[in-house]
């Protein structure tokens, strides 16, 4: 499976910590400044979940509003003609101890 998480922002801070994060997690990146980060998936696993979660903690510690970075998820599975894109924004987080 192709999969790609393009994280669109005004915001340089949260560009460059989710692009560190996500080559902490072995995946690839492409134009971390100007306001958009492409995340190369090698297949769709934990890590983007892993990558969301970091998106909405980061988001917070760079000060930017919640609901402004827009996660665009793109795949293709094995040779399907077609490519799906699903665009996501973060309504909310919740931090729970359990």
């Amino acid at each position: 499976m192709d999969v790609h998480l393009t994280v669109l922002s005004q915001s340089e801070v949260l560009l460059r910590l989710v692009g560190d994060f996500a080559k902490g997690l072995g995946c690839t990146t492409e134009g971390e400044s100007g306001r958009k980060l492409r995340i190369g998936l090698s297949d769709a696993d934990d890590r983007l979940l892993q990558l969301l979660e970091y998106i909405a903690l980061s988001v917070t510690r760079a000060g930017v509003n919640l609901a402004e970075p827009l996660c665009r998820l793109t795949y293709r599975r094995g040779q399907a003609p077609s490519q799906v894109t699903l665009d996501l924004r973060i309504a909310d987080l919740g931090l729970a101890k359990l």
